[in-house]
């Protein structure tokens, strides 16, 4: 039973398959039980799922095989650009439900990603590969952590009578996109009726979940499998009769951007910015709020929202930067020197362009600086038809918006023996002219260099003034910040300028602005 998983908000595309292997060992099936649903985003169709459930026969176990095939298509409507992703998922189970293994590929225009999960007893091992590139592999040990599918989950309550409103159900679960473990938090609301976007009703066990603070509502069937899931990101599955023919899929309404009240032009210099926005507070309960106090602003949560006073994260004036090639290294940052599916930093071609561009170099900063403008010239500005490019396809592309950016800075990074990692988040920007002044979705990285430094590729920025609203690292191992960038599109947030300062000593204070209580605001976390 696959609960969706969704990539980064602010690419608005479901990660599903394209291909997998056949279970080996497998004798002849009992009779295949089929179930389609329609993908919405929104309300709006976006593609379909078809699932086939087998028993079959695995290394001489009767096991449970369920197949899915899934395709959608998202045409945005602020820009008109199209997203195609063509999948093929492979689950096998133990007849209790619990998992063996799972093989996920994922066709998202160009790149294929391959992720394999196999369960042991005592260990989970997860194996991705990008396209042909070297796989990345990860081990988790399970300790004391009881570890549950959701397949497995949904057979502990119905097994033990517990389907009844207000049972709880707390337990581990893989995240086999973040390579770690995550918590997840079962509510039974009970019997449910509830109509579908396609008009009809469906009856059965809803329940609400958190999953690595990320919520959702599922409504299970007395056949064990989903009617209906609804991510917190406004993307649901539902289940249907039968996928029309031929599919038509519906324009999404997205939006990457939101328009501040005034323009400032002098942006990048900014050493403080207020804004608040309203937002239908929907945190607690294993839901990580909108945004913490950090190393890029102070927050305040309030009746009606969120109040941010971003921080500058240049460079001091007296910042000393440590000699390259780095020899002190902190044994916790050290596995942000390590490749990644997504950051290959020990494919052939960058790391010969890493160290290329940091030949002579006898400064990290200096180091870090000239792979910054590597990557800012290298790519073209533009989205290609994949939604989020690894570093490598971006480099062969040259061509990328700031997930690529930030994907090639860091394993360029990496590849020279400096610490790196993807962030994401919003950002405030302004045009020359002063006609457009927005907020945006956005992504860029952080480099070590005795501190995290701040690095935006995309711009051609090292250290960052004070406009930057940081929502996760987007790392794997990493489970901080889910949700947020969905939560923030869905509720379409508007956010408003209430003062700002600059490095020349100017001020400004928006008139009947709120006053809040920033000694409020919390201690700043670790910048994880």
């Amino acid at each position: 039973m696959k609960t969706l998983r969704v990539l980064p908000a602010v690419l608005l595309l479901l990660a599903f398959s394209l291909h997998a292997p056949r279970a080996q060992d497998s004798t002849s099936k009992a009779e295949a039980r089929n179930y389609n649903f329609l993908i919405y985003y929104m309300g709006s169709r976006i593609g379909w799922s078809k699932t086939t459930v087998t028993s079959e026969v695995l290394n001489g176990a009767t096991v449970t095989h369920e197949h899915e095939d899934s395709w959608l298509q998202i045409k945005r409507s602020f820009d008109g650009m199209t997203f195609e992703s063509a999948a093929v998922v492979d689950y096998w189970y133990h007849l209790d439900g619990r998992l063996i293994k799972v093989v996920d590929v994922t066709k998202n225009g160009k790149q294929s990603v391959t992720v394999e999960t196999a369960y042991g007893e005592k260990d989970v091992t997860i194996k991705e590969t990008v396209d042909q590139g070297k796989p990345s592999s990860t081990t988790l040990t399970l300790g004391e952590r009881t570890v549950y599918g959701d397949t497995r989950a949904w057979r502990v309550l119905k097994d033990s009578k517990r389907l009844k409103s207000g049972e709880k159900l707390d337990f581990w679960t893989v995240d086999d996109g973040d390579h770690a473990f995550v918590e997840q938090h079962w509510t039974v609301s009970g019997p449910s009726k509830r109509k579908l976007n396609d008009k009809s009703i469906v009856e059965g066990t809803e329940i609400s979940i958190v999953k690595g603070g990320r919520a959702s509502t599922l409504i299970m069937g007395d056949d064990d499998m989903p009617l209906m899931f609804e991510d917190v990101g406004g993307f649901s599955l539902e289940r249907t009769d039968k996928i029309p023919d031929p599919f038509k899929t519906e324009e999404v309404e997205l939006r990457n951007t939101m328009n501040a009240n005034i323009a400032i032009l002098e942006y990048a210099q900014l050493t403080q910015l207020d804004i608040h926005f309203e937002f239908e507070h929907d945190d607690g309960g294993g839901v990580p709020p909108i945004a913490d106090t950090n190393e890029y602003h102070d927050v305040i949560k309030y009746d009606k929202g969120y109040a941010i006073r971003m921080k500058s994260r240049r460079l001091k004036s007296d910042f000393e930067s440590p000699k390259y090639p780095l020899t002190d290294i902190p044994d916790d940052i050290k596995k942000y020197l390590e490749p990644t599916a997504m950051c290959q930093s020990d494919d052939e071609t960058l790391l010969a362009v890493a160290l290329k561009e940091v030949k002579r170099k006898t400064s990290a900063l200096s180091a870090a600086k000239a792979l910054m403008r590597f990557a800012n010239k290298k790519l073209r500005d533009g989205s290609g038809d994949t939604g989020s490019a690894s570093a490598r396809q971006a480099y062969d592309e040259g061509q990328g918006d700031c997930t690529e950016h930030a994907a090639l800075f860091v394993a360029l990074a990496r590849a020279a023996g400096l610490p790196a990692r993807n962030v994401g988040g919003f950002v405030y920007a302004c045009s020359a002219s002063g006609t457009t002044s927005i907020f945006g979705y956005h992504a860029w990285a952080e480099v070590w260099l005795g501190e995290w430094v701040a690095v935006d590729a995309t711009v051609d920025a090292m250290g960052t003034s004070a406009r930057y609203v940081q929502f996760d690292i987007d790392e794997p191992g990493e489970t901080y910040g889910k949700s947020r960038s969905s939560r923030c599109i869905r509720q379409k947030i508007r956010p408003i300028i209430d003062g700002y300062e600059l490095a020349d000593g100017t001020k400004w204070r928006r008139k009947g602005a709120p006053d809040f209580d920033w000694d409020k605001a919390g201690k700043p976390e670790d910048n994880k």
